[in-house]
């Protein structure tokens, strides 16, 4: 019986341990947007539209392992919500998380979203495409903090 509950506790343990969370508090951004279907350098590079950098202060926990995107607001009065990664993609320290997202201007719209995270570099690109209204939106996220955990 206490081999079984050594073995009980050290899978627990090991799971937990394997966790993979990357947590990232942005507190200032800047949003570009550009007419058609774009890559992101282009966006940024030539955009239709430059909100400027905004203030702002918010979190995304992106669960690897439970594969699902979670994003708080302070900045927006508590709003909030939790949603499914439908692919992760690693290249080297770059991840890329593929969401689809929902209601931005009608409830039932979608927008196929990518969020590029680099773990070494520190950076966050949290991109989307309005496929209603024909436009590619890149959010680029200039001051922020990163933390990881069961990371490899």
């Amino acid at each position: 019986m206490k081999k079984l509950l050594l073995l009980s506790v050290s899978l627990l343990i090991s799971a937990v341990s394997f966790s993979q969370k990357i947590k990232v508090t942005v507190t200032e951004a800047q949003i570009f947007n550009k007419f058609g279907t774009h890559d992101n350098n282009t966006v940024i590079e030539s955009p239709d539209e430059d909100r400027g950098k905004k203030t702002i202060d918010c979190d995304y926990i992106f669960d690897l392992e439970k594969m699902t995107s979670t994003f708080y607001s302070r900045s927006l009065g508590g709003v909030g919500n939790t949603l499914p990664i439908h692919n992760v993609t690693k290249q080297g320290s770059l991840y890329i998380l593929e969401i689809a997202d929902y209601g931005r201007i009608v409830a039932e719209f979608q927008y196929p979203v990518k969020i590029y995270v680099d773990v070494d570099a520190k950076t966050m690109l949290y991109t989307w495409y309005d496929q209603y209204m024909d436009r590619s939106f890149v959010q680029q996220d200039h001051k922020l903090t990163m933390s990881f955990s069961g990371m490899q």
